[in-house]
């Protein structure tokens, strides 16, 4: 897709969600079905230890897996919600976070027909964050609750 649509992405984050750019969560790819996003190193993600804190590492990883969505999903039809979510620390994360989220094209076409038809659907989803070499930082697992919008 076009840098025109990672942008308008990005700014459509970034208004609904102030918390997404107060930690200056950037949206580096996006098409249907796949983002990449990152967060670097600022003042407001360091912890007493030097490295990004919990809570900035869950909020990058609920919204690298909400931008799939977003990118992938009619937001006019369908609203989501995190129902639950668990995350795996591996590594310390001390300058930048990446994650390359990916839903397949077969998993968003079923998705939305059970929706569409059942009114809502439970979607399980996990994100890796990596370090810019690509090892693993952590795992997080969400349930993402999506219901039809009323007409």
């Amino acid at each position: 897709m076009s840098n025109d649509f990672v942008k308008q992405l990005e700014a459509s984050l970034y208004e609904m969600l102030p918390l997404v750019k107060a930690l200056d969560i950037k949206l580096e790819e996006a098409r249907p079905g796949y983002v990449v996003s990152s967060m670097s190193r600022t003042p407001i993600v360091v912890n007493h230890i030097d490295a990004f804190h919990a809570g900035a590492l869950y909020t990058f990883a609920e919204t690298a897996a909400g931008a799939v969505i977003a990118a992938s999903f009619d937001l006019g039809k369908i609203t989501l919600i995190n129902k639950r979510g668990e995350i795996n620390y591996q590594k310390l994360v001390k300058e930048k976070v990446i994650c390359k989220a990916a839903i397949p094209q077969g998993a968003i076409e079923v998705l939305t027909k059970e929706v569409m038809h059942s009114g809502k659907a439970v979607f399980p989803y996990t994100v890796v964050l990596e370090l810019p070499g690509g090892e693993p930082a952590c795992e997080v697992t969400f349930d993402f609750y999506m219901y039809r919008n009323r007409e």
